[in-house]
């Protein structure tokens, strides 16, 4: 395949969890998409550097993250939630009636604050297995990890988020 397939099949088939991903790093819409643009961008420059054999999408999503984790470091004002724009996005507000829509979003806003307070390596796992559908064997290329290490940040996540929202559904009671 060539360089512009392999990107043009990115851009087709991942560009929104790009866009989803760098959303979450740098928390404004705006700064994602530039983010995004230069990541292709710069895939599209780098593409002989790529190893046959690996996955594209993991390359792609990690020069991304690496491109926004450089521009957060030179980037002091962080104020807009990435959950909203994604909630909104995945609402079909048309099939619900208001109330069922509230309530979801309570919920769903719910659940990403406890993933926010996750620890960053927990954050960022849960991140990517869960919103951009990578696979544990694709994260570990992403992140430069073992796959055991992964699964076992993945299971203390998981526990951790399974204690908040016991604690929240009892709270509430």
């Amino acid at each position: 395949m060539s360089r512009d397939q392999s990107i043009n099949k990115i851009v087709e088939n991942h560009y929104a969890s790009l866009l989803r991903t760098a959303r979450c790093y740098v928390k404004e819409t705006m700064t994602a998409e530039d983010m995004v643009q230069e990541a292709l961008l710069k895939a599209y420059e780098r593409f002989d550097s790529f190893k046959k054999g690996n996955s594209m999408k993991a390359w792609v999503f990690r020069i991304m993250i690496n491109h926004c984790k450089d521009y957060l470091r030179s980037y002091s004002n962080r104020n807009v939630t990435p959950w909203e724009d994604q909630w909104l996005f995945n609402t079909e507000s048309n099939v619900q009636n208001p109330l069922e829509i509230i309530v979801e979003k309570e919920e769903y806003d719910h659940i990403h604050e406890a993933i926010d307070h996750l620890k960053p390596d927990y954050h960022e796992a849960v991140h990517l297995y869960y919103f951009n559908d990578l696979s544990v064997k694709q994260m570990s290329h992403v992140l430069h990890m073992n796959e055991n290490t992964l699964k076992t940040r993945m299971k203390r996540a998981r526990d951790y988020l399974g204690n908040e929202m016991r604690e929240t559904v009892v709270a509430n009671s």
